[in-house]
């Protein structure tokens, strides 16, 4: 930065704000579900926060976080939730699933009720006993995969402000739709957002 003399680093930081909002705005404007018939979505929930000298418990900044991908289209949803209960997690699975789609989970007990939902077929792993069920061949590698990649993202900036942490979110779903050319869904979306009259 001090090498091409592009400015301070705040700028840097403010334009990479600008770019986060844009995907967010992108996600508030084309609101997604994921799944339908034929389709397997993988869901789960994890705690993104800080460790002390990067072990152990989460001690400070914790924030539990409901997540879900399709196993076919790479899609997928992550929301930030303060209870991980029924009562909760429910209505995010109504609002981002579509009817018709097989889901998989841990056997965590806010998802019991997904056994009688009308919409869904509800297979478990139960991951004391096994990553893969032995039965069905049910697994949740890849909503773990997940969790990892969006969690990598926030160590590489030492962790994240709480105030910018649902846009870090979204804008890792955003990537997650537009991996192949980001930077020009980027463009395009700003051209939307910001029209030259």
């Amino acid at each position: 930065m001090h090498e091409l003399d592009i400015g301070s680093p705040n700028t840097v930081v403010d334009w990479k704000n600008f770019c986060r909002d844009i995907c967010a705005q992108y996600l508030v404007n084309n609101p997604m579900r994921i799944g339908g018939p034929g389709h397997i979505v993988e869901i789960d929930e994890s705690c993104f926060g800080k460790r002390k000298y990067n072990r152990g418990r989460i001690i400070r900044e914790q924030q539990w976080v409901f997540g879900g991908i399709d196993r076919q289209t790479r899609r997928c949803f992550l929301v930030p939730v303060d209870h991980r209960d029924s009562q909760t997690l429910l209505p995010i699975i109504n609002q981002y699933i579509l009817p018709g789609t097989t889901i998989l989970s841990d056997e965590w007990r806010a998802y019991y009720p997904l056994s009688n939902h009308p919409d869904f077929v509800h297979q478990t792993v139960n991951h004391s006993q096994n990553f893969v069920d032995p039965t069905t061949g049910a697994h949740t590698q890849n909503i773990e995969n997940t969790w990892m990649r969006a969690k990598r993202k926030q160590k590489t900036h030492c962790g994240i402000h709480r105030s910018l942490f649902d846009s870090y979110l979204q804008e890792f779903i955003w990537r997650q739709i537009y991996n192949d050319k980001p930077l020009e869904n980027l463009v395009r979306q700003i051209a939307i957002l910001y029209p030259v009259d």
